[in-house]
C-alpha cells in the first residue's frame, strides 16, 4: 500500500453509493450475500515467521517474482533515504532495482524514480511501477507522474508512460496501480478519483471524480486508536489501493479509511452510460477495517492487510471472508506479496510511528520486519 496526501477528516464525506452492499453476485455464484469476517483466526502464531529485517528502510510493498527474487518498495514519502526499489536475491542480497541510476537521488526526472506509489506484476511477467512525482505529500509535486514498465528477466526498463496532465488536479497524488492488458488503473489519493490509462497511446481519462466511495469517510484505526496528525485531527486519505480481477472484468478500490468497493471495468468504455448510472455502478463489496494494503491472487482471491486488528485477511470470489492470522507483531501491515507456493510476505511497517502523518519526530521501533506467513491448505468454509 502507498498512503497519500493528508487532509482533515470530514463527516460531510460520510455518504455511500445508493446500492452499497445490496447487490447480489451473478447467477451461479455462492453465497450471494457477503458473510461476516470471522473473529477467530485460523492460524496459530507459529505460522508467522520473521523473514528479513532492516534498520534503515521502511518497506511498504512486497512483490515476489517467480524465480524467487523479491521486489521491495521503500518510498520517499515515508522518509526513506536511498533507493526506493530493491531486489532481494534468493541468497538474501539486496540491490537497487532495476539499477542504481533509476534510484539515483539526482538526475533526469524521466529516467529515475522520484516518489514510488505502487507496483504490480502483469500476466506477461512484466513489472509496472507507479511514480507519483510527490516525494513530500505536504508539498507540491516535484515531477510529473509516470508509469514504468520493467522486464525482470534482464532487469531492463521497457518503456516510460507519462500520465497526461489533463487527467490530474492541482493537488493530485497518484497512489496504487493495477494493469490488465493495455490498460492501467491508478487511483488519485490527493483528489479522490480513478485514472484509466491506455498504455499504448499514453491517454489518461479521469472517472469517479469525488465519488463518495473513494473518499475517506472514517478514521484510520490501529490497535492504539484512531491515527491523528500533528494538529490532533484525524488523518484521512482517499482511495490508494486498487486491484484488477485476473480476467480484467472488475476492479476493487479502497481508501484506508473506507470500505472496499467493486466496479465493472466495462463502464469505462461504455459510450452510452449515464452519469447517474456511473455513480451507482460502484458497489460496496465488503465492510473492511482500515487496510494497509491488498493484493490479488491468480484465482481472484483478495488478501488484505488489516491495520485495525493486526491481521491478514482473505476474501474469495464467492465472497467468503477468512481471518488467516491475528498477531500483535503485525504493526501496520502493508501491501503483501504471494510466492505462488503457499506463502505470503508482508512488512510490519509501523507507518503510524513515522513522520508520514505529520508526527514531529519518528518513533519507529527498529528493525522493520518482513514476515512470512504459511497459508492454510484447507479450503474456505461457507
Amino acid at each position: 500500500m502507498t498512503v497519500p496526501k493528508l487532509r482533515l477528516f470530514s463527516l460531510r464525506h460520510a455518504t455511500f453509493g445508493l446500492l452499497a452492499g445490496l447487490l447480489a453476485l451473478p447467477l451461479g455464484s455462492s453465497p450471494s450475500w457477503a458473510l461476516h469476517m470471522p473473529k477467530v483466526a485460523e492460524l496459530p502464531a507459529s505460522a508467522l515467521q520473521p523473514f528479513m529485517q532492516s534498520n534503515t528502510q521502511i518497506w511498504d510493498a512486497v512483490l515476489v517474482l517467480p524465480d524467487g527474487r523479491m521486489l521491495l518498495e521503500a518510498p520517499a514519502w515515508l522518509g526513506n533515504i536511498g533507493p526506493q526499489l530493491f531486489v532481494r536475491s534468493t541468497s538474501g542480497e539486496l540491490a537497487p532495482w532495476p539499477d542504481a541510476q533509476w534510484n539515483a537521488p539526482q538526475g533526469d526526472a524521466d529516467k529515475r524514480f522520484i516518489a514510488l506509489g505502487g507496483l504490480t506484476r502483469t500476466a506477461d511477467g512484466h513489472i509496472w511501477v507507479l511514480d507519483s512525482g510527490v516525494p513530500n505529500r505536504k508539498k507540491p509535486a516535484t515531477a510529473a507522474p509516470k508509469l514504468v514498465e520493467i522486464d525482470p528477466t534482464d532487469n531492463k526498463v521497457l518503456r516510460v508512460v507519462p500520465v497526461a496532465p489533463q487527467a490530474l488536479r492541482p493537488t493530485s497524488i497518484l497512489s496504487g496501480i493495477a494493469v490488465h492488458g493495455s490498460t492501467a488503473y491508478v487511483p488519485d489519493s490527493g483528489v479522490a478519483g480513478l485514472l484509466v490509462i491506455d498504455i499504448p497511446s499514453a491517454t489518461a481519462k479521469r472517472f469517479l471524480d469525488h465519488h463518495p466511495d473513494l473518499i475517506a469517510s472514517r478514521p484510520i484505526v490501529t490497535p492504539e486508536g484512531p491515527v491523528r496528525d500533528s494538529t490532533g485531527h484525524y488523518a484521512a486519505v482517499d482511495a490508494s489501493m486498487v486491484a484488477v480481477s485476473p480476467d480484467g472484468s472488475w476492479l476493487v478500490l479502497q481508501a484506508p479509511g473506507q470500505y472496499l468497493s467493486r466496479v465493472s471495468t466495462a463502464i469505462f468504455t461504455d459510450p452510452d452510460i449515464t452519469p447517474a448510472a456511473f455513480e451507482e455502478s460502484v458497489t460496496q463489496w465488503f465492510k473492511t477495517p482500515s487496510l494497509g494494503g491488498m493484493t490479488i491472487d491468480n484465482d481472484g482471491t483478495l488478501y488484505w492487510s488489516d491495520i485495525t486488528t493486526s491481521s491478514i485477511l482473505s476474501y474469495t470470489t464467492g465472497r467468503v471472508p477468512r481471518r488467516l492470522i491475528t498477531d500483535p507483531r503485525l504493526q501496520w501491515p502493508t501491501t503483501p506479496g504471494l510466492d505462488g507456493h503457499g506463502h505470503l510476505f508482508v512488512s510490519a511497517s509501523q507507518i503510524n510511528h513515522s513522520t508520514a502523518f505529520g508526527a514531529p519526530a519518528p518513533s519507529i521501533r527498529w528493525p522493520i520486519t518482513i514476515y512470512e506467513l504459511t497459508l492454510p491448505t484447507t479450503p474456505p468454509q461457507h
